[in-house]
């Protein structure tokens, strides 16, 4: 991921500090995070890594995703997930309850979700986080893919913390795109003065 860039939501470059590895398969995107890792090399190492796994409807039978979590839960320190915008709410929804533990629930279990959006006019990324955070997730939620940095404050709205962006975007006015919109009509955001008080 050399060529990505690890920003949070006030544009610091958090890249060199960020200590997440995914595991390795063949669906893997490029910059879901700055370093990978093999099953065979996670499950042999000593050291606890936090790993990223794939969330995915082949996990969902029988089970499998709460086996994979618990195997993997012995051999990392903590564990996110990434999901690209096939996955919908309703199968989020699915995945989740499938591996539900009766006093904890997975979602409140995860450290991290990373969002893969791609292509620019895919917004399901939008909805998947805000989903997430109406469902009471409080981990960070991290966009990789393909977004443009207009997209940047609105995808802090939905409740995006952290944001992989290509190296070559990272520009010296990148501040520019997390600055808070001056005004919004979706109603999320209670503002102290009525629209007409506010100054230009």
């Amino acid at each position: 991921m050399g060529n990505h860039r690890i920003l949070d939501a006030q544009a610091k470059d958090i890249t060199a500090e960020d200590t997440w590895y995914a595991l390795f398969t063949s669906e893997l995107p490029d910059g879901v995070a700055a370093k990978t890792t093999q099953l065979s090399e996670l499950l042999n190492k000593s050291e606890r890594l936090d790993v990223i796994l794939p969330l995915s409807d082949i996990l969902a039978p029988q089970g499998l995703l709460t086996e994979v979590l618990a195997m993997i839960a012995n051999h990392s320190s903590r564990v996110g997930l990434w999901a690209d915008t096939s996955i919908s709410t309703d199968q989020l929804d699915q995945l989740l309850a499938a591996c539900k533990d009766s006093e904890r629930p997975l979602l409140n279990a995860l450290d991290l979700v990373v969002l893969y959006q791609p292509g620019f006019g895919d917004g399901r990324s939008f909805s998947q986080a805000r989903h997430l955070r109406q469902q009471g997730f409080e981990g960070e939620i991290r966009i990789a893919g393909d977004f443009g940095r207009d997209q940047i404050v609105y995808l802090q709205r939905a409740g995006v913390d952290s944001f992989i962006i290509r190296a070559e975007n990272v520009t010296d006015d990148i501040q520019a795109a997390f600055s808070v919109l001056p005004s919004s009509y979706d109603g999320s955001v209670a503002s102290q003065l009525p629209m007409f008080r506010k100054q230009a």
